[in-house]
């Protein structure tokens, strides 16, 4: 046996003493090859915060704050219905009685909501389009460097 091979290292899983240029572990079987973190692309960010506000960050590893950006942008949306429920209500209950005037009093109303959840809402979605691309860049760059680390 060479030097090299006698120099004993952790494993990467169950952490027992091995070889340091052993390809498995003579313990648990583990590969010892590191293993590359590959980020999803751009694309699949997009098209989960698309379907999920928050759904980008959560695909990036960022649980707890893609969970924070869904319950911001869903309550939001909860919010704005809850205050709209009254006026819808009170349009069918017009147009119920033949008063044609509840639509426009409906449109109106609906063109005129300046609701701060209106707002929120759209903020919200914005920002989880905006988190998950600009983690996604800090991540890569982070990954890259560590990558330069493990060369030198």
């Amino acid at each position: 046996m060479t030097e090299e091979n006698t120099q004993l290292v952790p494993c990467i899983s169950c952490s027992k003493p091995i070889a340091q240029n052993a390809a498995f572990c003579s313990f648990c079987g583990a590969s010892q090859k590191k293993q590359e973190k590959k980020l999803p692309s751009q694309f699949k960010l997009f098209m989960m915060n698309l379907v999920w506000p928050g759904g980008g960050d959560w695909a990036l590893g960022e649980k707890t704050r893609g969970t924070i950006i869904c319950i911001v942008v869903i309550a939001a949306l909860i919010a704005y219905f809850n205050e709209m429920i009254p006026v819808i209500q009170k349009a069918v209950n017009m147009a119920t009685r033949g008063n044609l005037a509840a639509v426009e009093l409906l449109e109106k109303q609906l063109h005129n909501s300046g609701s701060i959840w209106v707002y929120v809402f759209t903020i919200g979605y914005i920002f989880s389009f905006l988190d998950s691309f600009f983690l996604r860049i800090k991540m890569q760059k982070k990954l890259n460097e560590e990558g330069n680390n493990d060369a030198a």
